[in-house]
């Protein structure tokens, strides 16, 4: 029983997390570049059920014959990162970037680096290129970008020009997902520097999050079920020890 109380408790620990994880990803289903997380559940070991029966005479040792295995619940073993492409909506915005491949590297005011396939840029009150939050996109040198006020195009290799004159290429670099950890909605850090590579920009256009709603919605449902069957299970196995803890008192008294 005490066994069936912990194997009900670790359910409902993995749907706690799980349920976190999923409404996470559909309250980012319409942030721009963002990439939904998926967990990767686990069982714990099984644990050897035995019991001890005699051995026939004239042996006087006893021997242990297998039952079976129980199974002690399953937990949550890590979330890991889907970095499959989601759509592109034409926004003809002529700062709006989107990535065929790889991630642009942007710079916060204080010098952290972070990578991002949110491609919704504009100019700073100094002409440098920034993101929606105000991040300095980097050029292929690692450099801040600073635009002239002439129309822009931006060719798919991140080449940036003005009035036909070459302005700067936008860098964009490319990881083993293993090598990213998120650290926003659509930012990630990394260790080490990427591999710079041609993302096959596409100007005028923006990427959207890659949450599937009608997907994460129903694993929502599912999991809940698994919280509300568990959370039952639970207050039953506490009722029964209740009901058995009261006789034992009885029959000691």
């Amino acid at each position: 029983m005490i066994k069936g109380l912990y194997t009900a408790f670790t359910a409902l620990d993995g749907a706690w997390q799980y349920q976190d994880m999923l409404a996470n990803n559909i309250a980012n289903a319409t942030t721009t570049g963002f990439k939904r997380e998926v967990a990767v559940r686990q069982s714990f070991s099984d644990v050897l059920l035995s019991r001890q029966v005699p051995v026939p005479a004239p042996l006087s040792a006893r021997i242990q014959e297998v039952v079976g295995q129980i199974g002690t619940g399953s937990f949550v073993a890590e979330f890991s990162t889907d970095f499959a492409g989601g759509a592109f909506a034409s926004t003809g915005g002529e700062l709006d970037l989107a990535l065929g491949a790889g991630f642009f590297s942007v710079e916060t005011p204080d010098g952290q680096i972070f990578y991002t396939r949110d491609g919704r840029f504009g100019r700073d009150a100094y002409g440098d290129l920034v993101t929606s939050h105000g991040y300095y996109v980097l050029d292929t040198d690692g450099a801040h970008i600073n635009l002239p006020s002439e129309r822009l195009s931006v060719a798919p290799d991140g080449q940036v020009t003005a009035a036909g004159e070459p302005v700067a290429t936008i860098q964009v670099v490319d990881f083993a997902p293993a090598q990213l950890t998120r650290a926003g909605e659509a930012y990630f850090s990394a260790q080490e520097p990427g591999v710079l590579i041609d993302g096959g920009i596409r100007q005028g256009y923006l990427e959207g999050s890659n949450t599937n709603l009608v997907e994460e919605l129903t694993s929502l449902l599912a999991v809940q079920r698994t919280y509300q069957a568990n959370q039952t299970i639970l207050a039953r196995l506490d009722g029964t020890l209740d009901l058995a803890a009261g006789q034992l008192g009885q029959m000691g008294g």
